[in-house]
C-alpha cells in the first residue's frame, strides 16, 4: 500500500505540473512589452494611450509616461482594450508586435496591420480606475518687497479616460497677499464628465463654480448638460466642440443672490502636443454663453496654457486667463478680465 500510493498520484502530479506550467506560460504571454527605436525593450502592463503619451505599469520601473515617439511597435494583452485611430475607427481587442512603426491589432475574428502613428487611443475600464487617471498639478508664485506683494497661482487639471466614460476636473485660482490681508482674485472650478457613444460623439455634463473680483462675480454656479463632437484628431492634434444648456446662479459682491438663468454655452477645446524632443503641448479652450432670458447677455470664459518639459515630469507652464461679461452682476464692474501666469508643474 505504501508504494501504490505514489504510484496512484503520479498522473495527479504530472497534471498539476503541467497545468502550472501552461499557466506560467499564459501568464508569460499576457506581459506587455514596449519596443524602442533604440532596440530596448520594456515588460510590464499597458494602462492606456492618448493624446501621443502611454501610461505603462513597468515590472522593472515605476509607473512610466512614454512618448509614443520613442516607440517602434508594442505588444498589449493583459486585458482587452478600446482602440481608436486618428479616422474615429474603433476596434476591440488585443495588439501584437509588428515590424518597426506598424502595430498588429487582433480583434477575435480578424487581424489588422496599421501603423503605429494611426492609433489615437487605447483604454481599457479593466486596467482599473487609478491608472486610467492623467493630469497636471501646477503652482507659481510672485512675491514684490516694494510692494508688500504676493500672488499665489494655482492650476489643476486631472482626466478620466477608459475608452467610453470620460471626465475632466479642472481647477485653477489666482490669490493675493497684501498687508491688509488675502483677495481671492481668480477661481474656477470646471467638471465636465462624459458618455462616449461613438468613437467621436458624447453627452457630457457641465458643472461650475466662479469667483471673478474683476468683474464684480462674488460666486456664480453653473448646472447643465450638452453634445460633445471631437471634429479633429491628428497624430500631433486633436479638438472638440460641446453645446448645451444650463442654469446658472450667481451673486455680485454689492448685489442680491439670482438664480433661474439660462444659457446656451459653446465650448472650444483644442490639444496640440509635439512631444519627439522635450514634451510641448498647447491646451486652448474657449467658451462663449449666451443668456437666453436675460436681454441679450454674452460671458466668455476661455484659457490658453503652454507646457514644456524640463524633465521627465515636470514642466514649466505658461497660462493666460481671459474673461468677458457684457452684463457684469453690477454696472460699477469691468466688462472684461485677463491674467497671465508662471507656474511650475508636475504631470502624471
Amino acid at each position: 500500500m505504501a508504494e501504490a500510493f505514489p504510484l496512484l498520484h503520479k498522473p495527479l502530479l504530472l497534471l498539476t505540473f503541467g497545468w502550472m506550467l501552461c499557466s506560467g506560460a499564459l501568464q508569460a504571454q499576457s506581459t506587455d512589452t514596449l519596443y524602442f527605436k533604440t532596440g530596448l525593450k520594456l515588460s510590464g502592463e499597458l494602462d492606456h494611450m492618448e493624446r501621443g503619451m502611454i501610461s505603462f505599469s513597468s515590472d522593472e520601473l515605476d509607473d512610466q509616461e512614454i512618448s509614443t515617439y520613442k516607440i517602434s511597435t508594442l505588444a498589449a494583452s493583459s486585458y482587452s482594450y478600446r482602440i481608436t485611430t486618428i479616422r474615429s475607427v474603433v476596434y476591440y481587442g488585443t495588439l501584437a508586435k509588428a515590424d518597426s512603426g506598424m502595430v498588429r491589432i487582433l480583434t477575435g475574428t480578424d487581424t489588422l496591420l496599421l501603423p503605429l502613428k494611426e492609433l489615437s487611443v487605447i483604454a481599457s475600464y479593466d486596467t482599473g480606475f487609478f491608472h486610467n487617471l492623467s493630469g497636471t498639478l501646477a503652482l507659481g508664485y510672485v512675491f514684490t518687497k516694494s510692494a508688500s506683494l504676493g500672488v499665489l497661482n494655482t492650476y489643476n487639471d486631472i482626466r478620466y479616460f477608459d475608452g467610453r466614460f470620460a471626465g475632466d476636473l479642472n481647477m485653477s485660482g489666482i490669490t493675493g497677499f497684501t498687508s491688509d490681508g488675502t483677495k481671492r482674485i481668480r477661481e474656477y472650478v470646471w467638471l465636465t464628465p462624459g458618455y462616449y457613444f461613438t468613437a467621436s460623439w458624447q453627452v457630457a455634463g457641465i458643472f461650475s463654480y466662479q469667483r471673478n473680483l474683476e468683474l464684480g462675480t462674488s460666486k456664480r454656479f453653473i448646472e447643465g448638460a450638452g453634445i460633445g463632437h471631437q471634429f479633429l484628431v491628428r497624430q500631433h492634434m486633436d479638438a472638440q466642440l460641446v453645446a448645451g444648456v444650463v442654469t446658472t446662479q450667481e451673486s455680485a459682491f454689492q448685489g442680491a443672490f439670482r438664480n433661474g438663468m439660462l444659457e446656451a454655452p459653446l465650448i472650444l477645446q483644442y490639444n496640440l502636443y509635439l512631444l519627439k524632443d522635450n514634451n510641448f503641448r498647447l491646451q486652448l479652450v474657449q467658451g462663449v454663453f449666451v443668456g437666453l432670458n436675460e436681454g441679450g447677455r454674452i460671458r466668455g470664459e476661455g484659457l490658453i496654457r503652454a507646457a514644456y518639459d524640463i524633465i521627465d515630469t515636470f514642466s514649466v507652464n505658461l497660462i493666460f486667463y481671459n474673461s468677458y461679461d457684457n452684463q457684469p452682476p453690477a454696472k460699477m464692474f469691468s466688462k472684461s478680465d485677463y491674467s497671465l501666469v508662471f507656474g511650475i508643474g508636475y504631470s502624471f
